[in-house]
């Protein structure tokens, strides 16, 4: 778990404020400072605040946080250029430091003078920009927040912390001194502290201190067992209503899933049975978005899927996301375009604009390539998908899902009529098959991944 070890600010010359989330797994960290000893600089980092406290990071995914601190700080920086300017101070920008926490990994960025290190054991290594001669470095070449009259360079820095390692913020002219070799690790927060007397002072030491115990176990009361049972009966209830009669029929096809990815031989046959007897139709079905992320690339080819991973093709780029958080996994830079993707029991089959074929791990890893005799047609962008009972056993009868311009609609096959319609603001552009673990879609819709989640209302 990551707790604040050490901090320090000097109004109005710097700043250092954080949130995080109730259980400490999230959080950002915000800590600016100034060459000026202004009041002025007060108003400023208060807005600073203000434009970050609106942002609602916390609610930002970490697939997302990236793209999102690239134009969260490139409008940031116009703002403050004009507040700067109707200043009397000299220099008209400010250092900062911004970092985004997920569970022990820190997205971050820094403008100006502000600098990061990483305690290894012994060691100490800078993390991000480095510290060394920022003093002879142009304003231009700083890179403060506010003072360019054209686009600000953003760049994103990643930033794991292990178990109890420091992470280290500090001001370029606490940095000089503490940021070398000979310096003590062991004592290095009683050796920042010496320095609050420094001309805008600041500091932010986080650390990655693992639990060493488990708080005791408490006895429930008899109020506390009644209200259990009732909240327990109330979740049966709102399972029941979601999935209705067909929740046993839906828990043994996710658990053929599972048997399937691990490669577990049993037979089911005795529990379907126990299912098909519970077993009533279904009502009526909806389509309704899940969630969705910006993607800071364009997607070129249909995404793909396993049971834990999401894949997406850009060019000649594939992009690799666990699929239950969505976060970041790896990538792969291929010499040829990708045309498109089949996720196979042995690892995943590419289709390159080459004639080849190739075949990587899971960790992406070339296991093998074959030159095919004619030209490899891509897949489609959006076709038609038929869902069957056997696929989704909340249903009772085939069901038809017809990508449109604009939107998705559900058919009764046997019928032909529109079940559920879901309209979209932007272009479909391609969209996966279906998820029947998940019971849902992944679509790329302008240019963000949208999930579409295929709701049985009972």
């Amino acid at each position: 778990m990551l707790t604040i070890q050490s901090k320090f600010d000097s109004y109005p010359q710097s700043m250092c404020e954080y949130r995080a989330s109730k259980d400490g797994r999230y959080g950002w960290f915000l800590c600016t400072t100034h060459q000026e000893n202004n009041v002025v600089l007060e108003e400023i980092q208060a807005e600073i605040k203000l434009e970050i406290l609106n942002a609602n990071v916390l609610d930002i995914s970490k697939l997302e946080v990236e793209n999102w601190m690239q134009h969260f700080f490139s409008e940031l920086h116009w703002k403050l250029h004009g507040r700067f300017l109707k200043t009397d101070l000299r220099e008209k920008g400010i250092s900062l430091f911004f970092a985004v926490l997920f569970d022990c990994d820190l997205y971050f960025v820094q403008f100006g003078r502000v600098f990061c290190a990483l305690t290894k054991g012994k060691k100490l290594e800078t993390i991000g920009k480095n510290w060394k001669n920022y003093h002879i470095q142009s304003l231009n070449e700083l890179n403060l927040l506010g003072w360019s009259e054209g686009d600000i360079k953003v760049k994103t820095y990643k930033c794991h912390i292990p178990e109890n390692e420091n992470f280290i913020v500090l001001p370029g002219n606490i940095a000089s001194q503490i940021f070398n070799e000979k310096t003590d690790v062991q004592s290095i927060i009683p050796l920042i502290e010496t320095h609050s007397a420094s001309p805008g002072a600041m500091w932010l030491i986080l650390k990655n201190t693992p639990l060493l115990h488990k708080p005791p176990k408490r006895k429930l009361t008899r109020l506390e067992i009644t209200t259990l049972l009732l909240l327990l009966g109330t979740v049966l209830a709102i399972i029941y209503m979601i999935f209705g009669n067909r929740i046993i029929d839906v828990m043994l096809h996710r658990t053929e899933k599972e048997v399937e990815t691990t490669q577990i031989k049993a037979s089911t046959v005795i529990l379907e049975n126990l299912g098909k007897v519970v077993n009533a139709p279904a009502r009526s079905i909806e389509l309704q978005p899940d969630w969705n992320a910006e993607l800071p690339y364009e997607v070129t080819a249909p995404p793909a899927f396993d049971q834990q991973n999401l894949y997406l093709v850009s060019a000649n780029h594939l992009y690799v996301y666990q699929l239950k958080t969505r976060s970041p996994l790896w990538q792969k830079a291929l010499e040829d375009s990708i045309l498109s993707i089949h996720p196979t029991p042995f690892g995943l089959e590419l289709y390159l604009s080459n004639n080849k074929m190739i075949a990587i791990d899971e960790k992406g890893n070339l296991k093998w390539t074959l030159t095919l005799a004619a030209n490899v047609e891509s897949s489609p962008r959006l076709d038609l998908i038929v869902i069957t009972p056997k696929k989704d056993r909340r249903i009772d009868r085939s069901i038809t899902v017809v990508p449109l311009e604009r939107g998705i609609s559900v058919l009764d096959s046997q019928q032909g009529l529109v079940m559920s319609e879901l309209l979209l603001k932007e272009k479909l552009l391609y969209l996966s098959d279906y998820d029947d673990y998940n019971n849902c879609f992944y679509a790329i819709v302008g240019n963000k991944l949208v999930c579409i989640k295929l709701n049985v209302v009972n």
